[in-house]
């Protein structure tokens, strides 16, 4: 990295990161895939009314989005769901981390998902949108989203199994972004009178979101992660 973008980056953090403070971590098995609990002292989680991102330092110059999740608004708690599936500088940043260890993140804003009054709620995507749709269904609140979400893993689908109350199924991935998994689920479902949201691999979602425009699904709602 040159001086001056180094420059830029500092002043870039110094204006605007805050911090948050790991108070437990939780890999699944394999550890491919992590829950971190964080406290972000100065972050209002009150207004949110959408599902959020926000940027965390990985590395230096180095930020990847994250979805907050089962967050509490009086103790400024919540949970990040990370999938170290992919190596990178966020697989080893996550793979690094111990507890009462700090976080440093740049912002926090509004993705286009939030839930909707009328008609049913179906979730589609990869491992990497665990935490982006439980953020959905907290929105939600009583009303149940059902869905499916790709998960390569034998293991991690028998895990999401166990460890979640939800209508969302596991499905064997089978490809990068799940999209020949998430496809073949979808062919089977109605989707009259249901607002669809696609995430995850960008180039799934787009072909996925040609499939379902096919059939009688009306609003498919789009957020790409990653490519």
């Amino acid at each position: 990295m040159n001086i001056l973008k180094q420059t830029a980056l500092t002043l870039f953090e110094n204006a605007l990161a805050k911090e948050g403070t790991i108070l437990a971590i939780r890999a699944w098995n394999p550890a491919t895939f992590f829950e971190l609990d964080v406290h972000f002292p100065s972050l209002d989680m009150s207004g949110w009314d959408r599902v959020q991102h926000m940027k965390v330092k990985v590395a230096p110059g180095v930020y990847r989005d994250y979805t907050p999740a089962g967050w509490d608004v009086e103790t400024r708690t919540c949970t990040l769901y990370i999938n170290a599936m992919q190596e990178g500088p966020g697989s080893d940043w996550v793979r690094s981390l111990n507890t009462g260890d700090k976080i440093t993140y740049v912002g926090v804003g509004a993705t286009m998902h939030r839930p909707v009054e009328g008609g049913d709620m179906v979730a589609l995507g990869d491992m990497t949108t665990i935490g982006h749709y439980l953020a959905l269904q907290q929105l939600a609140g009583s009303k149940n989203i059902t869905g499916a979400i790709a998960i390569e893993e034998e293991n991690h689908r028998a895990e999401f199994m166990q460890y979640f109350n939800w209508n969302i199924q596991p499905v064997p991935q089978t490809d990068q972004g799940g999209f020949h998994a998430l496809t073949k689920w979808a062919r089977k479902k109605d989707f009259n009178h249901a607002t669809v949201y696609v995430a995850g691999h960008i180039p799934s979602c787009v072909h996925l979101r040609k499939e379902l425009k096919k059939s009688d699904c009306d609003t498919v709602r789009v957020q790409g992660f990653w490519s």
